[in-house]
Formats: structure tokens, sequence, C-alpha cells
């Protein structure tokens, strides 16, 4: 897992998956419409969605094994957390065709970090993570990106 902001994005690595799904991503706008963005099949895909920042137990904390994930927020702030999979409680069973299993929250939250429009957050496959924490006492509106590329395609 890592974060950073979106023009530092090279400094990870620069493989055709990475700059086909960061080309894609610095392409948005705080306008662009909700649905799902095809940029190489399903190899790599873009999904934009409208949701509401939650409190940090109203999230779901999930890990996936087929795809990385790439957060972007394009509106408002949100807070992130990653955490070993080893030791959490499963909560659902991994799910091939959703690629996710999602897990009970730790008694105690680590790494917890926030997200502004511009910075992005990588998660890799098994790397177990919740998102759209609110950073305010109320929920606020949220419009992110989260970039999804198959795996297998990240190695050298």
């Amino acid at each position: 897992m890592f974060f950073d902001a979106l023009p530092n994005w090279e400094l990870y690595g620069a493989g055709p998956a990475w700059r086909k799904a960061f080309a894609a991503l610095a392409a948005l706008t705080p306008e662009t419409e909700p649905g799902e963005y095809e940029v190489d099949g399903r190899d790599i895909y873009i999904v934009v969605f409208d949701t509401t920042t939650k409190a940090l137990l109203d999230t779901t904390i999930e890990a996936h094994e087929k795809y990385a994930d790439i957060h972007l927020p394009l509106t408002g702030p949100e807070v992130h957390a990653r955490f070993p999979r080893e030791g959490l409680a499963e909560k659902t069973p991994y799910d091939a065709e959703r690629d996710a299993a999602t897990y009970e929250h730790p008694d105690r939250f680590t790494a917890l970090f926030t997200l502004h429009p511009g910075t992005f957050a990588v998660y890799l496959p098994g790397e177990a993570h919740l998102t759209q924490g609110k950073v305010d006492p109320r929920p606020q509106p949220l419009r992110k990106a989260v970039a999804k590329v198959r795996a297998e395609l990240l190695r050298p």
C-alpha cells in the first residue's frame, strides 16, 4: 500500500499497466459522470461513483486477490486505513466474482490517513483496507474513482 500526490505516480513504477491506469485517472474531473470506464478491457477499468462518507465502524474492510485498487477522491476528503489480514476476523469469505473478502473491524484502528482530491492510494492484492471514512462529524457527499488493475500486469 502506498499513497501520494497524483503527479508523483511515476515514482512507483512506470510499467504499461500503471501508465494506462494513471493516464486515465489523471483525465478525470469532479464532473466525470458516475459509471464504469474500460481502459484496457477487464484488465484495467475505472469505477466512478457517488457515496457518502461514514463513521469508521460503518465502513467495510475488504481485500482483493485478482486486482490492485487505485483510489482517487474527485470531490472532498475521505479517511482510509490499511490492515494486515492476519489477525482480522473474516466477515464474508472471498467471492471470486466480486474479487473481495470482507472482515470485521478490529478493536483498534492503525494506519489511518486522509485522501484529498489530487492524492491517491494503492492497495495491492491481499491488503485489507477501508475507505469512505468521514473526516467531519457529519457525513459528506463524495465522488471518487477506483481503478482496478489486474495484479499480474503489475509484475515486471
